[in-house]
């Protein structure tokens, strides 16, 4: 099991030990809530294991999908797809010491020119193959 935690220490996330890809997402969302990088998740599954539940804020950023944060330090949490798979996705920042991989890159049409890619060996994929294959998966 792999625990993450936010700045202050309220919320710890766990996710399981094998999972150690993430995926680098340059929607304009994702970069705005970020700062202005990328969102980094680790992809999880549906079920939310995490203490300190209590300080978790939860945003309605779109029509599918919830982000999580920290209501005493702000930090970013997750991403949570509401509808289809329901999936949780980690921010990679709350697990320290953590070998990670990126193996994808979404909505790379929207990065902008000054920010290069994270990987040479990752997938990428433009907005529209990112809806084409949601919509997929929805059929």
């Amino acid at each position: 099991m792999q625990i993450g935690k936010c700045q202050c220490g309220a919320v710890e996330i766990q996710a399981p030990e094998n999972m150690n890809k993430i995926g680098a997402c340059y929607c304009a969302t994702c970069r705005k809530i970020n700062g202005g990088g990328p969102l980094l998740g680790l992809h999880g599954n549906s079920e939310l294991k995490a203490s300190g539940q209590e300080h978790i804020e939860r945003y309605a950023s779109s029509d599918w999908a919830e982000r999580g944060f920290c209501k005493k330090c702000g930090t970013t949490l997750f991403y949570h797809l509401t509808v289809g798979s329901r999936d949780y996705i980690y921010s990679a920042g709350l697990f320290e010491n953590a070998d990670f991989e990126i193996t994808s890159e979404i909505f790379v049409d929207a990065k902008p020119d000054y920010m290069g890619f994270l990987s040479e060996n990752s997938v990428k994929k433009t907005t529209q193959q990112v809806f084409d294959e949601v919509n997929k998966n929805d059929a």
